[in-house]
């Protein structure tokens, strides 16, 4: 078969809300272009000799709908879904058998069925063969549902170079998955509707021979904001990753991402700075610590973890978070009093989004409290939901509040697009930038 993987175009976050950029007045940080997500890569990689791939990215490209294709296989998340929708009717409306898979239909199967012929539920290594089978006989199923959890221990290494050699991308980091599924059941959350509540992780050589193949690819990039967190089987499973990746000498930037609900041992926080972590991504603003800290004025616990980071050698680039149902129209000013006592200087807001398969999204349908489901909207830059504790409006108007406040106090700076932001040599320069 000749098959087509689609990879649809999504408006970014701060393109939907040109707003903030005026606020920071910086528009480097908007329109850069990321390489996909590590759906398509895998599904390549279990596809066998025998079919033709071809991959398309629409954010670089256009889609090639009267090119003779026998199955097209469309991946998205929530800020894509409208796209991938559109992307689906026009492959139906020809005739060529489609199928869509991720964490957006996972989650909304029947909503993403209307617009193609089969939807993949839940981890696709375990239900891709039977696809491709059926396809070939010109019949996809409904639906095709994962009902056993995939077993990391047969994770493949994803197929890059559908997507190495394109022209276009601004930031090409090595995206790798260690963790799939999730304990914890964060109100906002999609994943563990959608990867399963338990964690299964990736044999850690498995993740080094990854790596170790993709050293042409620009820094490392740690998508998991589990791998810090204080619980025993994710400490073990942290200190052997680190300790590997020591042992590896990689050299180039690793981007991490953590949450304040951080795990307080000095050993280990050393150990990923060793490893070559100089920063993380610290998300903040709906897990308990962090809410305890400006929400609640019980600030102990979350400026002892930004301490003990620092201490450990390792810088913050913080995400914020507003909107929980607790705050008021006070939480701005308390964030922005929060970062400046910590000294954090580097920083990005977002809105509390009800992503679809999240208990939060669950909740605010029974309630009346979506607002719209225009998934374009559904990227952190909007209020698609009624603030329980201020108006539509007071929550826009505060998220923008915090843009300007805090690029008020801390003016951008050129190099911080280069050091926090992994972004290509050819995107810098072309802003007049290089790596630092």
């Amino acid at each position: 078969m000749k098959i087509l993987f689609v990879y649809p175009k999504f408006k970014k976050y701060l393109e939907t809300n040109p707003k903030i950029l005026e606020a920071i007045n910086f528009p480097l940080y908007a329109g850069f272009k990321t390489t996909p997500s590590l759906g398509i890569p895998i599904l390549a990689a279990l596809t066998p000799d025998e079919h033709e791939i071809h991959f398309a990215d629409g954010n670089l490209e256009e889609i090639p709908y009267d090119t003779h294709f026998d199955l097209v296989c469309i991946n998205c998340f929530t800020p894509q879904a409208r796209a991938a929708y559109e992307v689906g009717d026009k492959f139906k409306e020809r005739g060529v058998l489609t199928v869509m898979g991720g964490i957006h239909p996972t989650n909304m199967p029947e909503d993403a069925k209307m617009h193609c012929d089969a939807v993949a539920i839940g981890d696709g290594e375990t239900i891709w063969t039977q696809i491709l089978e059926d396809a070939k006989l010109g019949k996809l199923k409904p639906f095709y549902k994962a009902e056993v959890p995939f077993n990391m221990e047969n994770y493949v290494l994803p197929r890059r170079d559908l997507y190495k050699n394109k022209n276009g991308y601004d930031w090409k980091p090595l995206l790798i998955q260690c963790i799939r599924g999730c304990d914890y059941r964060c109100a906002y959350c999609a994943i563990p509707s959608a990867h399963g509540g338990c964690f299964r992780f990736r044999p850690i050589k498995n993740v080094m021979n990854e790596i170790e193949q993709n050293l042409d690819l620009e820094g490392l990039f740690i998508a998991e904001d589990q791998f810090l967190i204080p619980e025993e089987r994710i400490e073990k499973y942290a200190f052997e990753f680190f300790n590997a990746l020591k042992s590896l000498g990689y050299k180039k930037k690793i981007f991490l991402n953590c949450s304040t609900l951080l795990n307080p041992n000095p050993k280990l926080l050393n150990l990923v700075r060793e490893a070559g972590v100089e920063s993380v991504y610290l998300v903040m603003g709906f897990d308990p610590i962090s809410v305890n800290a400006v929400s609640f004025n019980k600030p102990q616990t979350a400026e002892r973890n930004i301490k003990m980071l620092r201490d450990a050698g390792i810088d913050i680039f913080a995400s914020v978070g507003v909107g929980l149902d607790v705050d008021n129209a006070d939480i701005f000013k308390r964030h922005i009093d929060f970062l400046e006592r910590n000294n954090i200087k580097h920083v990005e807001f977002w809105i509390l989004t009800p992503f679809p398969g999240s208990p939060t999204w669950n909740d605010f349908k029974k309630k009346g409290r979506i607002l719209t489901e225009n998934f374009d909207f559904y990227n952190g830059a909007h209020t698609v939901f009624k603030p329980k504790k201020m108006s539509v409006e007071q929550l826009d108007e505060g998220f923008l509040y915090l843009w300007k406040e805090f690029f008020t106090r801390n003016p951008l700076k050129p190099e911080d697009a280069a050091k926090y932001y992994n972004m290509t040599d050819e995107y810098l320069m072309a802003h007049g930038l290089k790596k630092v």
